[in-house]
C-alpha cells in the first residue's frame, strides 16, 4: 500500500478538530443478525461482501484491498485497531470476519462485527460534510448489489437499537489540552449529552486521556435525518471548539513561562530520549502539539506531523516496524529511536 495515508495530507489541518468520521451500520435481509449467525454463513456473507473490493476499486477511481481478518495474526490485527481500522469486537471475534479497505486508509468497510457491514470514512480536520458524500456514495454501490436489512417505518435495521433508523453515526476527533488542564472536560461531557452526544476518552479513562484526545459523537439516530445529524454536531464542535481555543489564550497569557517551559521540555525529552513509554510518550507529544498550535514552538510542518507520530507509536505498530517482541523494554526502546528520527525539527536548529 502507499506510504500516504489520509491523516499525511497537507493543507486540512485544524488546531483542534484533528478528524472527523461518518460511520454506516448496514444488515443483509438474507442472513440472520449477529450471534445467530452460523459459522457456514459467516464465511457466506464475508465472501460476498469482499467479492464486491473490485466494484468500489472501479467506482472510486482508487485501489481498494480487502482480506479475511480473522486469518491474521494477533499482531497485524492489533496494529489494525491501534491505527483505528478496524474495533476491538471485529479483531477479537472468532467467527469469520473481513475488511475491505482503500489505499490511503480513510474508507474501511467492517464485514461481521456488530452488523453485517459498517462503513467507515474518515478525514483531516473539520470538514465532514465532504466525507459524508464519500461514505454515501460508497453506501449507495452497495445498496445497488445488496439486500440491506430496512423497514419503512423505522429506516435501517441494526443489531443496536441506537443505531436504528439512519444506521449513521457521525464523529469528530478534538484535541483539547486547554480544557483538560482547566478541569472543565466533565462540564463539556454534561452539556453535550444535552445535544444528544457523548465524549469519550481517545487515549485513556476518567478524563485522563494521556493526549488530550477525545472523540464526540452523535447518539439519536432515529426519527432525524443524516443531514439533521451533521448540522447539530457541527454546532457542538464549533462551541468547543472555541472555548478550547479561548482557553488556550487565557492560559498562555497568565502562565506563559511555565507552559513555554513545557513545552521545550517536551521537546527536549522526545528529541533525545533513549527509552519511553507510550503514556508519557503521548503526553509529550500532546503538549508539544500545543506549542505548534499556539506559535510557542516554531517545528517544520505543523500539528498533524505530531497527530501522526501518536498514531504510529502504539506498541503494535511499533512491534511491526521494528520486528520486536512483545518485551516492554524492548518496544520502549524502539519507540524512543521512531520518535528521535521522525520528530520534526525546530526550524532554527
Amino acid at each position: 500500500m502507499s506510504s500516504l495515508k489520509w491523516y499525511m495530507h497537507p493543507g486540512q489541518y485544524d488546531d483542534v478538530v484533528v478528524s472527523n468520521a461518518i460511520r454506516f451500520a448496514r444488515n443483509l435481509e438474507e442472513f440472520d443478525f449477529r450471534d445467530r449467525l452460523s459459522p457456514e454463513d459467516s464465511n457466506k456473507l464475508v465472501g460476498k461482501v469482499r467479492d464486491l473490493t473490485k466494484i468500489i476499486s472501479g467506482h472510486e477511481c482508487t485501489d481498494y484491498y480487502s482480506c479475511n481478518v480473522n486469518k491474521l495474526n494477533d499482531l497485524e490485527r492489533e496494529s489494525l485497531v491501534e491505527m483505528h481500522v478496524i474495533s476491538r469486537e471485529l479483531a477479537n471475534k472468532k467467527q469469520a470476519t473481513g475488511l475491505i479497505i482503500s489505499e490511503d486508509e480513510s474508507v474501511s468497510i467492517m464485514i461481521n462485527e456488530e452488523d453485517h457491514i459498517r462503513i467507515s470514512v474518515v478525514g483531516a480536520g473539520s470538514n465532514i460534510r465532504e466525507t459524508f458524500k464519500i461514505a454515501d456514495r460508497i453506501d449507495d454501490y452497495f445498496d445497488s448489489e445488496l439486500a440491506y436489512a430496512y423497514s419503512d417505518r423505522y429506516g435501517y435495521l441494526t443489531t443496536c437499537m441506537s443505531d436504528v433508523g439512519t444506521g449513521m453515526k457521525a464523529s469528530y476527533l478534538l484535541s483539547l489540552p486547554a480544557l483538560t488542564m482547566s478541569g472543565k472536560i466533565k462540564a463539556i461531557r454534561d452539556e453535550v449529552g444535552k445535544f444528544g452526544a457523548v465524549i469519550k476518552e481517545m487515549y485513556g479513562e476518567d478524563d485522563k486521556t494521556a493526549g488530550f484526545m477525545y472523540r464526540i459523537t452523535n447518539q439519536k439516530t432515529l426519527g432525524c435525518s443524516e443531514i439533521e445529524i451533521i448540522e447539530n454536531l457541527e454546532q457542538v464542535i464549533s462551541q468547543i471548539a472555541t472555548l478550547e481555543r479561548k482557553r488556550r489564550i487565557n492560559w498562555i497569557e497568565n502562565e506563559h513561562d511555565d507552559v513555554e517551559d513545557k513545552i521545550y521540555r517536551s521537546y527536549g525529552v522526545l528529541r533525545h530520549t533513549k527509552l519511553i513509554t507510550c503514556k508519557d510518550a503521548m503526553m509529550l507529544l500532546a503538549q508539544l502539539k500545543l506549542g505548534s498550535d499556539t506559535g510557542l514552538i516554531n517545528l517544520a510542518g505543523n500539528g498533524a506531523d505530531i497527530h501522526r507520530l501518536m498514531i504510529e507509536i502504539q506498541p503494535a505498530n511499533i512491534r511491526k516496524l521494528y520486528k520486536c517482541d512483545a518485551n516492554e523494554n524492548d518496544i520502549n526502546k524502539a519507540r524512543a529511536a521512531y520518535i528521535n528520527e521522525k520528530l520534526p525539527h525546530m526550524r532554527n536548529e
